[in-house]
């Protein structure tokens, strides 16, 4: 037997050592060519039921990039069985909410974990992984992302992870859709410095470059880097869930533009401004990039933090400092010189441990 090398492993491998140099074009090039492949496995009549990014494989020539691991494939009107007892097999992150309920597979269901494979490449990062995850994707959970990306991409996205599976697109329209990006991400590499009127991805993507790149000047910790979760399996197990709800979007799913969910199950993120050698004015435009990114609201970011539990000099100083600059709230230099206080002792007792 004399199969194909892929010179790059799988596309997690690929993106690992290269993300950084990929730009829309190429991101949009792999996607396009995966829905490629989706398309024709849906095209004749079967279902992969185990798509996810350890069985792309990344050649490294002109054709990058193929979908592998056939093995659980089946036939579209395949009646399983294996799911009537609340297990199925696959990858968590990627599995749709009405598979994780004990569902039979649909070509819906493969939509939804390209869906995944596209958060994925765009935002380089491996999906979500905790211990009531499955719980959470029934519930709303999506992934969300740490840079700014164009508002089609991410209205595709969102289409392909939607919790009603009527809802999303078949692997033939996201192959058109790509297919044309990919020509305009290309046009748009070719005449970049030309005079002519952009579409709207190319003035979109424009638009997030522009941020992405004055937050990377900003932040210093923008590189692609992340951990994974201790117990994070990307690799294909047998699941078993029971009593898992209806499935469901998030209550502002498709309200919030920028990203694919909004704030209420984005994880905590914490920044130590007393280790930024910078000034106030450097400070408020990397505070309000920071925001803009995560598409908070600075009042919203205040009572957050007013409201934690947590007595971190994370918090303590940020909140001072709200205070001290009115962010969010009223200019209140009583309560910048209570919480002063606070974070000089915090810093101390962490300096002396």
């Amino acid at each position: 037997m004399v199969l194909d090398y892929a010179k790059n492993g799988s596309l997690r491998n690929y993106l690992d050592k290269s993300y950084n140099k990929l730009n829309w074009y190429d991101k949009i090039y792999d996607l396009w060519y995966i829905a490629y492949g989706l398309n024709n496995i849906h095209s004749n009549e079967l279902i992969h039921r185990d798509l996810h990014i350890g069985n792309i494989l990344h050649m490294g020539h002109l054709y990058n990039v193929c979908i592998t691991d056939m093995g659980l494939c089946k036939p579209a009107d395949y009646i399983a069985t294996e799911n009537t007892k609340n297990s199925t097999y696959g990858v968590l992150p990627y599995i749709a909410p009405e598979i994780l309920r004990g569902q039979n597979y649909t070509k819906a269901a493969d939509i939804y974990s390209f869906g995944i494979l596209m958060y994925e490449v765009i935002s380089g990062l491996p999906p979500y992984h905790d211990d009531n995850l499955a719980l959470k994707i029934c519930q709303g959970l999506r992934p969300r992302f740490n840079i700014k990306v164009p508002q089609l991409i991410v209205h595709l996205i969102k289409r392909c992870l939607d919790a009603n599976q009527l809802i999303r697109p078949t692997a033939s329209e996201i192959e058109d859709i790509l297919s044309k990006w990919h020509i305009e991400t290309f046009e748009d590499e070719d005449t970049e410095y030309e005079e002519i009127e952009k579409t709207e991805l190319q003035r979109q993507i424009k638009e997030a470059d522009e941020i992405n790149n004055k937050l990377q000047t900003n932040v210093p910790s923008t590189n692609l880097s992340y951990e994974t979760h201790s117990e994070a399996i990307y690799t294909s197990k047998l699941l078993n869930f029971n009593n898992l709800p209806e499935p469901k979007n998030s209550d502002d799913y498709y309200k919030h533009y920028d990203n694919i969910i909004s704030t209420e199950y984005s994880e905590n993120l914490q920044i130590d401004i007393s280790q930024l050698k910078i000034n106030d004015g450097e400070l408020n435009e990397i505070i309000n990039n920071f925001l803009f990114k995560y598409d908070l609201e600075h009042k919203n970011v205040f009572k957050i933090l007013s409201n934690t539990t947590q007595n971190t000099i994370y918090y303590l100083s940020l909140i001072e400092y709200f205070y001290h600059h009115g962010i969010g709230y009223k200019i209140n230099e009583v309560k910048t010189f209570e919480i002063f206080p606070s974070s000089v002792n915090k810093i101390k007792s962490e300096s002396s441990q």
